[in-house]
């Protein structure tokens, strides 16, 4: 198996030691939770399964019934406090000890480029500009964004978009886009980062209703009282109009402008009786 440094998520690790260890022997769920001071037979099983969490002093005795010892239990130690923290920051901040540990390994974390990609909006406006002004510079390119950027910026941006595959030169030597659209993936980190770029993108739409003249912005709200069963039909007809609007965009090859399109239904109340709906513009 694998070390665990190569692991994102320390539940799979301890699924995989089990695995490579019942490979060799007749090793059980038993004997590995006994190991590991527990009275329960099945409670690492359980852990596994994600319907029970180690504490401090779990984590502790599992790492030493595994054999991990030194930056591995230390990097495990992480790993588990990374996967089982709910709050956001926190979350963020074991991430980030994690990327220095690895980095103690000389390892790149799975997903870390795309944690660094998710942080910023500007990589995202980049990523559609570079291609459509394949001729200017790094401070022209610069000088295109709405926020103030340095010519630095974008050439470290331009290096991330390059690493991670999402920009490449063609024949002629030219940034071109590898895809038209990109995922997320199925990193655990990808979220925390990706809240963060939404939350950057909804303070330059505020910014945008005193500071983009109407006619070239289009800014407008429902509010509304609707059932679950209509929440999730209207979240299925969002759905489909995001994938219209890629539609649209990838069959012209044209760009005069990078645009972001937020969308946005959340709740207002907690759940009470239909409520009837209006129609705001701004």
């Amino acid at each position: 198996m694998n070390g665990i440094i190569e692991y994102e998520n320390y539940r799979r690790y301890m699924q995989d030691f089990y695995l490579a260890r019942r490979g060799r022997s007749c090793f059980s769920w038993r004997e590995f939770s006994k190991a590991a001071g527990y009275a329960s037979p099945v409670f690492l099983k359980l852990v596994c399964e994600e319907k029970a969490n180690l504490s401090e002093a779990g984590v502790e005795r599992v790492a030493e019934a595994m054999g991990l010892a030194g930056k591995d239990r230390e990097y495990f130690r992480m790993l588990v406090r990374f996967n089982q923290e709910k709050n956001p920051k926190k979350k963020k901040q074991f991430w980030a000890e994690l990327r220095e540990l690895a980095a103690g390994f000389q390892v790149k974390l799975v997903g870390e480029h795309q944690y660094d990609y998710y942080q910023s909006w500007k990589n995202s406006a980049l990523r559609e500009l570079v291609p459509a002004l394949p001729e200017a510079s790094a401070a022209e390119l610069a000088s295109c964004l709405i926020s103030k950027t340095s010519a630095s910026e974008v050439k470290k941006a331009i290096e991330l978009l390059a690493n991670l595959g999402f920009l490449t030169k063609n024949p002629e030597g030219k940034w071109v886009q590898s895809d038209h659209s990109i995922s997320t993936g199925n990193f655990e980190i990808a979220p925390l980062a990706v809240r963060d770029m939404h939350r950057q993108m909804a303070e330059l739409a505020v910014a945008a209703v005193d500071e983009v003249p109407r006619d070239e912005r289009d800014i407008s709200g429902l509010t509304l009282g609707v059932t679950e069963d209509a929440f999730h039909k209207i979240s299925g007809e969002i759905a489909e109009f995001r994938r219209r609007v890629v539609a649209i965009a990838t069959e012209d090859a044209g760009l005069d402008r990078v645009y972001r399109l937020n969308l946005q239904l959340f709740p207002l109340t907690r759940k009470v009786k239909k409520l009837n709906g209006g129609e705001e513009n701004a």
